[in-house]
């Protein structure tokens, strides 16, 4: 009696959008109806949906690893020679381009640009990320013509460096304790006092 009950009662599944018979619902306890929210088969879906954008993610994951130990290989063993494969700087990004260029005696935009076959604003972009973040290469002008050389002592910039903060100034009070005197209504002869070289008013 049961059985034929639970028959008769439809719910409607909001991804098919289909009236299915309750039956066609999972068990759910912690929902009003005891059932879950979507039919069976649109639950099936998902979870294979699921499981393939993560093996795609790994299958990705694991290519990009294997790339970039190719690139590290490449680097090692053609570094000493100078000379690397098309396919291997097809590899490298726009800034090891540019910086291997550089390496090997590329010296203006345009000798770097007919090395790395890059177009001008992705060797603008690598020069920049090598000039002010890295400090790997230098610049200097010559006969209105910029040049570009590697820093033999530069080493590159690592992600666990902080933000280089400026000193602090000598007025500026050495903790937020000293703030409450700088607060209006704190000076009751009205005579300004002097916090760390703060003047209160």
């Amino acid at each position: 009696m049961a059985e034929l009950q639970l028959s008769l009662q439809v719910k409607n599944c909001p991804i098919c959008t289909k009236e299915l018979p309750i039956s066609e619902f999972g068990v759910c306890r912690a929902r009003k109806d005891g059932r879950n929210l979507y039919c069976k088969s649109c639950i099936r879906q998902k979870v294979t949906q699921s499981r393939r954008a993560l093996k795609e993610y790994k299958t990705a994951r694991k290519k990009y690893v294997s790339q970039q130990v190719d690139i590290a290989e490449v680097l090692s063993s053609d570094s000493s020679n100078g000379q690397y494969h098309a396919k291997a700087m097809s590899k490298l990004s726009p800034v090891e381009r540019v910086r291997d260029a550089i390496r090997r005696g590329s010296r203006t935009q345009r000798e770097i640009a007919q090395e790395t076959k890059l177009g001008k604003d992705e060797i603008g972009d690598a020069l920049a990320n090598l000039l002010l973040w890295t400090h790997e290469i230098r610049t200097h002008v010559v006969d209105n013509t910029r040049l570009y050389f590697l820093n033999e002592t530069a080493a590159p910039a690592t992600v666990d460096d902080g933000p280089r903060l400026p000193a602090r100034k000598r007025d500026v009070p050495s903790s937020f304790s000293c703030l409450p005197g700088l607060m209006p209504g704190r000076n009751p002869e009205g005579e300004p006092e002097k916090i760390g070289g703060w003047v209160a008013a």
